[in-house]
């Protein structure tokens, strides 16, 4: 995978990561296949493992590796399984430690988190949902899918999903009203609206930074120090690894391989795939230039797209339903004027006369539906030559 940090490693910014020499190889992180097993390895390792690398330093923007086994671990090679999601086990283990490991949270309790579109945002969600949580997420605005990806969210487990602007107002706190005092707060963006959402947290809330993306500061009032005893806590996900032995992280692969496969399709986060050959450049830029990119990057070492792995019959069929059903939810809402879409979307939906079905025409123009949208675009036309 190509990550935010990755750029940050790069640049010599992320934390006390460094390089094990000079020069270096990219890439934090990666799923491979073992060629060959050294003979002093006393772990069990064995040719045709599907390994994932755990240490941030060896570098695996890379066809081949050499490298300590202590540095990989085995993950289990199956069909039902997504290679994007076993490359990045980091990303699963970061999600998971920030829904269970700083705060005692039980079914009902409310979860805030900014930075919706994020990969870790996303698997919070299902975290969450399996463990009947509120998760009430803020995201930017801009994108062209914003509606959709509003809905696939809230498909992955999120309970409401609010532009950061929104998160500004009165509205935000209206929203919260009948809700439990949010009790954690997940913060990936910092800066103003950062603290703008602190002061939604109720007492002895917390609130863990594991990103910065606006990169700026938060300020905190004093009276949130105080009165309401405010935690504020931080989350690296490097130092997180090295203070797990190996048998607590192989654990945590397995709980978090079990809730893989049992909400594929539904809590994963989107992901783009690009050959390192000639799309590597691509990869980068959708990683780290473009700022309403919602897919992760993962670039393919070696081969071409189609040898990651044959797919079973019926992953092709679950996905093809499934794509074909975000796709008609996604025109329902733009045929109902429940979404952004500007008007002129809305004529070329298959429902065609939707509101007609309903409504007359005169009531449907008051609603704000010009008459256009009545007349079927491939609706033969009189020709005009015959009348005379």
């Amino acid at each position: 995978p190509v990550h935010a940090h990755d750029k940050q490693y790069i640049e010599g910014q992320y934390g006390h990561v460094k390089p094990m020499q000079y020069p270096a190889v990219g890439g934090t992180e990666g799923v491979g296949i073992v060629e060959e097993v050294g003979s002093n390895v006393q772990l069990g390792v064995k040719e045709g493992d599907m390994v994932w690398v755990n240490n941030p330093r060896v570098g695996t923007w890379a066809t081949h590796i050499v490298t300590h086994s202590n540095n990989i671990d085995v993950l289990p090679n199956r069909p039902d399984l997504e290679l994007e999601w076993l490359g990045s086990m980091g990303t699963f283990h970061a999600a998971y430690q920030l829904i269970n490991g700083f705060q005692k949270l039980e079914p009902g309790d409310v979860v805030l988190q900014n930075g919706a579109s994020g990969a870790i945002s996303q698997l919070c969600c299902a975290f969450a949902r399996q463990r009947g949580l509120k998760m009430v997420q803020t995201m930017q605005l801009g994108r062209t899918e914003h509606t959709h990806l509003v809905v696939r969210y809230k498909q992955c487990g999120a309970y409401a999903v609010v532009p950061y602007s929104y998160a500004r107002t009165n509205y935000m706190r209206r929203l919260l009203s009948d809700l439990p005092p949010p009790k954690l707060f997940l913060n990936h963006t910092g800066g103003p609206l950062a603290s703008t959402t602190v002061k939604l947290l109720g007492d002895e809330g917390t609130v863990v930074t594991y990103g910065s993306k606006s990169k700026q500061p938060i300020q905190v009032a004093n009276s949130d120090l105080i009165a309401r005893d405010l935690k504020f806590r931080g989350f690296f996900l490097p130092t997180h690894m090295e203070q797990q032995s190996r048998e607590a992280r192989m654990r945590t692969h397995q709980t978090i391989i079990e809730n893989m496969t049992l909400s594929q399709g539904f809590s994963g986060f989107r992901g783009q795939r690009f050959k390192m050959q000639g799309d590597s450049a691509f990869a980068f830029m959708n990683a780290w230039d473009a700022d309403f990119s919602s897919r992760k990057s993962f670039l393919r070492m070696v081969g071409e797209y189609g040898e990651w792995r044959k797919p079973r019959h019926e992953t092709i069929h679950y996905n093809t339903g499934k794509a074909i059903w975000e796709d008609l939810m996604q025109q329902l809402l733009e045929c109902t004027g429940a979404s952004d879409t500007p008007q002129s979307m809305k004529y070329y939906t298959p429902f065609g006369d939707f509101f007609s079905d309903f409504n007359d025409a005169t009531q449907a123009k008051e609603l704000g539906h010009r008459e256009v949208f009545f007349k079927r675009p491939n609706m033969p036309r009189p020709n005009t030559s015959e009348d005379t």
